[in-house]
């Protein structure tokens, strides 16, 4: 048989998931680390995302991070225990996940569907996500402050991809890859790149009627693609 007249198998699909705002229940922290720090919560909220691409990246240690955030509010020193009971606010908060997520996420492990976690997130809450319940389903995560890149630059694709390619013999599959993120940016970059990218409506934001919910979008999406749910 001529090469041209063989069939190969085709991959199985990897889902691939960001975390805040589509596993997390919601995507904002500010209210909960108010109460811890008081202050002016507009100023507290500013400096809390304008702080986070670096402590996200690896940039910063969580006490300069926790440090800059609790300055905007007039706190000008705080202790080890102060650091470590704000980001464990931090933490508990994205910890939350949302039930139709988990519920997703169950159906896709129980068909043995390979999962990723793809996040922006400190090396801090990676630490976290690996003890939660949930991510026995996972097979690996990228996350960027372990990679010292953040979504959506190249490199943190390009880490998932040659990840998930050593696990398969080496082979780097982009359009096997299915992946659902809350930022239209970094679905962008991750389509650039051959990645079967969809947007995810974000959780913890109120939806316009007529849009769906993430995990119900994502639903439709895998079944389209063959992935195993029932």
């Amino acid at each position: 048989m001529s090469k041209r007249n063989r069939r190969r198998t085709p991959p199985k699909p990897t889902v691939v998931f960001d975390y805040g705002g589509v596993l997390s229940a919601g995507h904002d922290p500010v209210a909960d680390l108010h109460e811890l720090l008081g202050g002016e919560q507009t100023a507290l909220e500013e400096a809390l995302w304008r702080e986070r691409d670096a402590y996200d990246r690896g940039d910063t240690t969580v006490a300069e991070y926790w440090g800059a955030v609790a300055a905007s509010v007039g706190v000008e020193e705080l202790s080890e225990e102060e650091v470590a009971e704000l980001q464990k606010a931090d933490n508990r908060y994205f910890l939350r996940m949302d039930p139709e997520a988990r519920s997703l996420i169950h159906d896709l492990a129980r068909n043995e569907v390979r999962l990723a976690l793809l996040s922006n997130a400190s090396v801090s809450f990676a630490e976290e996500v690996r003890r939660a319940d949930w991510f026995e389903a996972f097979t690996l995560a990228v996350v960027s402050g372990e990679e010292r890149a953040v979504k959506p630059d190249r490199e943190l694709y390009e880490v998932l991809l040659d990840v998930l390619a050593h696990e398969t013999g080496g082979v780097s599959i982009p359009s096997a890859v299915i992946y659902f993120d809350d930022r239209q940016e970094n679905v962008d970059a991750a389509k650039a790149r051959g990645i079967d990218a969809h947007l995810w409506p974000r959780n913890g934001d109120a939806r316009p009627e007529g849009i769906e919910h993430g995990a119900a979008m994502a639903r439709r999406v895998l079944a389209e693609r063959g992935v195993p749910l029932d």
